[in-house]
This record gives C-alpha cells, sequence and structure tokens, in this order.
C-alpha cells in the first residue's frame, strides 16, 4: 500500500510505500503505477536516471523542461541522504515562486512527486549519496532550462554558503532572465 502526503504545494506530494520486515531484512515497492493511479497520479514514466553526488553539499538545480515537453518527476534515495525542492514556476498560478522541500534518505524511503511546471532541485546532505529519478518525457537538451539557486526572487533556503555546482547551475539565469515558458 501507497501512503500520500500532500506539501504545502498540494500538486507536489510525498509517497511512502508500506514497508515488509522478517529475519531477512525489509522489503518495499520503488514503483507501482498502479498504486500511484489509486492515490490520483497518472503517469507513465519513460526514464529513469541515477544521480550520485560523490561529495556533501552537492547541489544540482534548479532544473525544468519547457514546453512542449514539460515533465513530471518521481524522486527518491537509495543511497545516502539530501534535500529535495519543488518550486512552482507556473506563471498563472496562485503559488508562482513558491517552494517546498522534503529530506529523502535511505532510511526514511520517503519520494517525492513533482509535477510539470516545477523547477527541481536537490542538495546531498551525505557523501555518496544517490539519488534515482523517473521521468515522463525523454530530456531534451532543446528545452532543458536552469535557473539559479541563489534567485532572490524565489529565496529558497537552501542552507548552504559554497554549495559544489556545475557550470552550467554556476552560469544559470535568474528566473525573471530566463526564458521560462511554464
Amino acid at each position: 500500500m501507497i501512503h500520500l502526503t500532500h506539501l504545502d504545494l498540494k500538486e507536489v506530494c510525498v509517497l511512502n510505500y508500506d514497508t515488509k520486515e522478517d529475519n531477512r531484512g525489509i522489503g518495499y515497492r520503488l514503483f507501482s503505477k498502479r498504486q500511484l493511479e489509486e492515490v490520483g497520479i497518472y503517469t507513465e514514466f519513460v526514464e529513469e536516471i541515477l544521480n550520485c553526488p560523490s561529495k556533501k553539499g552537492t547541489l544540482y538545480g534548479i532544473h525544468f523542461q519547457n514546453h512542449p515537453r514539460v515533465q513530471n518527476k518521481l524522486l527518491f534515495c537509495i543511497k545516502g541522504r539530501g534535500f529535495d525542492f519543488a518550486v512552482d514556476l507556473r506563471r498563472n498560478s496562485a503559488t508562482y515562486k513558491k517552494w517546498v522541500s522534503v529530506e529523502l534518505s535511505a532510511q526514511n524511503r520517503k519520494q517525492i512527486y513533482i509535477p510539470a511546471g516545477f523547477g527541481h532541485a536537490f542538495l546531498s546532505l551525505e557523501d555518496e549519496t544517490q539519488v534515482v529519478m523517473q521521468i515522463d518525457n525523454y530530456f531534451d537538451a532543446a528545452l532543458s532550462r536552469t535557473v539559479t539557486y541563489a534567485d532572490r526572487d524565489l529565496n529558497i533556503a537552501f542552507n548552504i554558503l559554497n554549495p559544489i555546482l556545475s557550470e552550467g547551475d554556476k552560469n544559470a539565469p535568474t528566473l525573471m532572465n530566463s526564458d521560462c515558458n511554464l
């Protein structure tokens, strides 16, 4: 069985599958299309990506994909831990520029569902963290975008002074200066 908790941005939710434990250890589902549909999430994932930040303090994002290939995402941590962030980038939304975060870890087994129209970021809290991301639209480099994590209009509390960033994340524009079409 799957348990769903809506966050302050109601479209973004945390999922937990039941865990079974016996003398052999634990077992739990990582994904069930049927159980997602039972809680109202109808998505056909087409790719699964494993991100493995080797150092604590590595920050990915804020990433998204523009129309016409926006993406729904489902993320969970299989090793280590980190904070996952979702920010509403839909200009006509009542929650435009609002954000939420949740700690994902191998221990808490939480998953976060981030629907299309939201930017996504992840901050590793341990070395050798591993995060799985499922997406429902293939990655398209021509539509892939990044907004700077330090955007003052978004005011996201990453709580890190000197994150480890890719070159793309270092040079990312603010949301106001981006061509975001969500």
